[in-house]
């Protein structure tokens, strides 16, 4: 080869290594993080961060199986899930020396069960998925998961929660089981009570959409994420917030690193960066969500609302969504059933 032409490639594969340097990809939910906070960190860091959305579970696999597993540094994804990207090898497992503001997490955050000794995952933001609805569009009271699964109770339009765990948690708490049953027989009650449920509902919709679809009165209620309701409260007080009295999910975020990222250092150093206090504290006050980070509650605005921080009461009847292993594709074929009839 040509040594001048070999010079110019290398000195294209450095500034492309430099390039490369310079920049973190990050892969989130919608509506999910401050532009103020990714600012702070490029400011401190000299870097860009580029931000991708995703509205569903599903929608986040499918832009990793499309090369988004190397493509992402840092992807925030729902905690079952975390064991199903680990078992698949596209989690780096963490080294938490390179985290040293772990130490700010509340320690019951700290050993999850969806991944024991929190060896690919921090918790980012925890919060609880229940019923939001219009109080002036409803025909009655809201306060069980029977107003999306029984015709009788059911008090206006309404859409389905496009996200396959959080749904079928629901359609099980309502029939008095746990959010991770795997029972055949009871799987099967539940993809009926979808499926009828569908065929009253709007279809369905993601947490963002079913926010802002009760904003502008297309419907009445709708399951939802407690942070999007609250932070969406001040634009129509008639939005309101219940944890249904069968019970419903208390959820965890995570912050994970992909194995094939470009930017590991940079990505072990933003997940640090989101876990000062005052950065975590930001974050909260800004999207309305709780954080795990206990160092920062003495700044947090609303710590005492109870639709960020449920009473002892009501988080007793709160579940965590288990990861499931094999036994995960009992629920993907009932939410294929009832996605495509």
């Amino acid at each position: 080869m040509n040594r001048f032409l070999l010079v110019a490639l290398l000195g294209l594969l450095i500034a492309g290594c430099g390039q490369q340097k310079k920049e973190l990809r990050l892969l989130n939910w919608s509506d999910y993080m401050p532009k103020e906070v990714l600012e702070a960190f490029e400011k401190r860091e000299g870097i860009k961060v580029v931000e991708d959305t995703y509205d569903s579970p599903e929608a986040m696999l499918s832009k990793l199986q499309a090369g988004g597993d190397a493509e992402y540094d840092v992807l925030i994804t729902a905690d079952y899930t975390v064991g199903m990207l680990a078992r698949a090898g596209s989690l780096q497992e963490l080294d938490k020396g390179k985290i040293p503001n772990l130490k700010n997490l509340d320690p019951q955050f700290t050993d999850p069960a969806f991944d024991p000794g929190a060896k690919h995952s921090v918790v980012y933001q925890w919060g609880t998925t229940g019923l939001a609805y219009r109080e002036d569009l409803v025909s009655g009271p809201v306060e069980s998961w029977a107003v999306l699964f029984d015709p009788a109770r059911q008090v206006g339009r309404f859409l389905l929660l496009d996200e396959m765990r959080e749904m079928m948690g629901a359609a099980l708490k309502y029939k008095g089981e746990s959010v991770n049953t795997t029972d055949p027989a009871k799987l099967a009650e539940v993809q009926a009570l979808l499926l009828e449920a569908k065929r009253r509902s709007q279809g369905f919709a993601g947490g963002t959409s079913i926010r802002d679809r009760l904003i502008a009165g297309d419907i009445a209620v709708g399951p939802a994420y407690s942070g999007d309701i609250l932070a969406a409260q001040p634009e129509n007080p008639k939005l309101k917030y219940v944890i249904p009295l069968e019970g419903a999910t208390l959820w965890t975020d995570n912050l994970v690193i992909l194995k094939k990222s470009p930017n590991h250092e940079m990505a072990y150093k933003f997940i640090n960066f989101l876990l000062e206090p005052e950065i975590a504290a930001q974050i909260s006050n800004s999207i309305g969500y709780a954080t795990p980070v206990a160092a920062a509650m003495d700044q947090i605005e609303e710590k005492d609302n109870p639709i960020i921080y449920p009473s002892e009461e009501k988080r007793a009847r709160l579940e965590l969504l288990a990861d499931l292993g094999d036994q995960a594709e009992l629920f993907n074929k009932v939410w294929s059933e009832v996605k495509s009839r």
